[in-house]
């Protein structure tokens, strides 16, 4: 098997999973999804996702209630917009630039390594999108 085969599957698996987070929010109270959340947005976020992270007060712009992207979309959760978000790819102004948002570490110059690492990164996004999913009021 080929490394791009590898890759390839590794996304697809990385994806499913990511699925699996999002059909099953019972589980996604201990998800890893959850604990990625919560180390790289929770500060900010809140470890709900409701903005009132222990650091939302010291920001000039409060951060977002992620429970109401959905809500806030016709009922609709947008994936590939919030993984944009996630990634760099779109800008939030609070998160700073595209070129280093705040995790730009980890979710940003990892992409330009290697096939590997790129699977690793994309699964990492699709982890935290399905664990925002999961948090998604009604």
């Amino acid at each position: 098997m080929t490394p791009k085969h590898r890759t390839r599957i590794a996304l697809s698996l990385s994806a499913a999973a990511a699925l699996l987070v999002v059909a099953a929010p019972g589980r996604a109270q201990d998800s890893p999804g959850r604990q990625m959340f919560t180390r790289y947005c929770g500060s900010c976020h809140g470890p709900d996702g409701k903005g009132d992270g222990m650091l939302a007060g010291m920001l000039t712009q409060r951060p977002a209630d992620l429970t109401q992207i959905a809500k806030n979309n016709g009922g609709t959760f947008p994936a590939q917009k919030v993984m944009r978000y996630i990634d760099g790819t779109t800008g939030v102004r609070a998160h700073g630039s595209s070129e280093m948002p705040v995790w730009g570490e980890v979710f940003k110059e990892e992409l330009a390594d290697s096939p590997a690492q790129k699977a690793e990164v994309r699964t990492k996004i699709l982890e935290i999108v399905g664990y925002i999913a999961s948090i998604q009021q009604k």
